[in-house]
């Protein structure tokens, strides 16, 4: 009976293990975690999207482009992408596991600063890690960054829902602030009115779409749905370290 009840003991400690361990890998628990946040082999893209890219009119890509594990890239012609263009090929699939896994590592991340505003319009600010009073935020006008001739201050604005900027709005760039260090994490989608001239990594979780003649000196990540561009001019950042 010993033997019995204790061979019963072990079978049920293996499976509330078992069932603990399933459980972790399902829902792993939020880590905290350190700068830098960094893009790796996204740095190189202009523009990856999960399910499609498209674009309309005269769009100019001078980096990588590409879509993974999606393979729909329309538009180019009349657009021009003058880096790699890779529809699910490994280079856009790394890409993309890139940016997810810096997404991540800037959700993880402890807030330095909880901004009393959701417009981001008209603010100077120093390299910090932004947490905002509602789940969205907007762009209104210029959003100036200050570098504090630190070239490695790192700029992270974690966004829970969506992100959007409006027409003519601006992101600059002082005292050593680099697009490579400027990271917005966007918990669903992000709107980019015509006329944006924007800087930074875009990681949005489902999908971006930018509007006619808006610019962007970085990445834009779309990490389940799809980007959409129109007559846009997206190129290279800056080099940090990757």
């Amino acid at each position: 009976m010993k033997g019995t009840h204790f061979s019963a003991c072990r079978l049920a400690l293996l499976a509330l293990i078992t069932a603990q361990y399933a459980f972790g890998l399902a829902h792993p628990p939020i880590e905290k975690r350190a700068l830098p946040v960094l893009m790796g082999s996204a740095a190189t893209f202009g523009a990856i999207a999960a399910s499609s890219l498209s674009s309309s009119g005269a769009t100019a890509i001078t980096v990588d482009c590409g879509t993974c594990p999606g393979t729909s890239i329309t538009g180019f012609p009349p657009g021009t992408a003058s880096g790699a263009k890779s529809a699910g090929g490994t280079i856009a699939c790394n890409a993309e596991a890139d940016c997810l896994t810096a997404y991540n590592n800037a959700a993880g991340l402890t807030p330095t600063t909880a901004l009393g505003v959701s417009d981001l319009g008209g603010l100077t600010l120093p390299p910090g890690i932004y947490s905002f009073p509602t789940s969205w935020a907007t762009l209104s006008t210029t959003l100036t960054l200050n570098g504090t001739a630190d070239p490695n201050g790192q700029f992270i604005f974690q966004i829970t829902t969506t992100y959007s900027t409006s027409s003519g709005s601006q992101v600059l760039l002082i005292n050593g602030a680099q697009a490579c260090n400027l990271y917005f994490k966007i918990g669903s989608s992000a709107t980019i009115i015509s006329a944006s001239a924007l800087q930074g990594n875009y990681l949005a979780y489902t999908s971006i779409t930018v509007g006619e003649g808006s610019s962007n000196q970085g990445t834009l990540c779309a990490l389940n749905g799809a980007i959409s561009l129109i007559d846009n001019a997206l190129t290279a950042q800056t080099s940090c370290s990757t």
